[in-house]
């Protein structure tokens, strides 16, 4: 922890492997074993398979109702699908509103299917992560809804396996809003308080917005963060 703390290892880097950091340390490897357990409970790294060890946050994160997240890929982000489960609660066909439609890239009034559901995390408590709302193309929303419920990953992989259109951009904002008391009594927070809106369009290869998902998360139980690299290293 102090090594990650001092900057030795930075957020976004890979940690060596159990046996490099068991001879670095003059350690057993069940030792090490131990540590990075600890540390991943802390929200300090994460483990993923066959991407090795990630360091996710420079201090702990993790209070026993909180969730961390570090995205930098679209890898990262279907990761996400897989680390956390979904909840549906609703599965609809409706029209769009033009505020919507201005953020489908479509007219008002078109239809979309509406996905609503609940995100828990699977290792801590069970108070949910957000609300999501996921808003997809008709014709694409139609021929996937029958396996939504039970489809742990993003909505956007099963659209890929089902149909083939494939994400090759997604663009995220992310902003302080109040939500319905419907979703403040789902996520159980208080009606009226702010909480964090996360949304992200996701776009084929032709620019097009085929799928958006918008998801309201407690302030007090999720931290974001993003990693910058300066694109060169020239000064002046």
């Amino acid at each position: 922890m102090q090594r990650i703390s001092e900057g030795a290892y930075r957020v976004g880097t890979t940690l060596p492997k159990e046996l490099e950091l068991a001879e670095e340390l003059g350690v057993s490897r069940s030792t090490i074993r131990a540590a990075l357990r600890s540390l991943q409970d802390a929200g300090m790294i994460s483990r993923k398979r066959n991407a090795g060890t990630r360091v996710e946050a420079a201090r702990p994160t993790n209070g026993p109702e909180s969730f961390h997240q570090t995205l930098a890929t679209i890898e990262d982000v279907a990761q996400y699908g897989v680390e956390t489960k979904r909840v549906v609660r609703d599965i609809v066909e409706e029209a769009v509103d033009p505020e919507l439609a201005l953020r489908l890239g479509c007219s008002p009034g078109r239809t979309w299917v509406r996905v609503t559901s609940l995100r828990v995390s699977r290792t801590k408590s069970a108070l949910p992560i957000c609300w999501t709302d996921v808003y997809i193309d008709a014709e694409i929303g139609r021929a996937v809804k029958s396996r939504v419920r039970r489809y742990q990953g993003l909505i956007a992989s099963l659209v890929e396996e089902d149909c083939g259109r494939r994400t090759a951009e997604i663009r995220q904002s992310i902003r302080a809003t109040r939500v319905s008391a419907l979703v403040a009594q789902a996520i159980n927070v208080e009606a009226g308080m702010p909480v964090l809106e996360i949304e992200r369009r996701y776009l084929d290869s032709k620019a097009k917005v085929y799928l958006m998902s918008r998801s309201y998360h407690p302030a007090d139980r999720f931290h974001y963060e993003s990693r910058l690299l300066r694109q060169n290293s020239s000064v002046g």
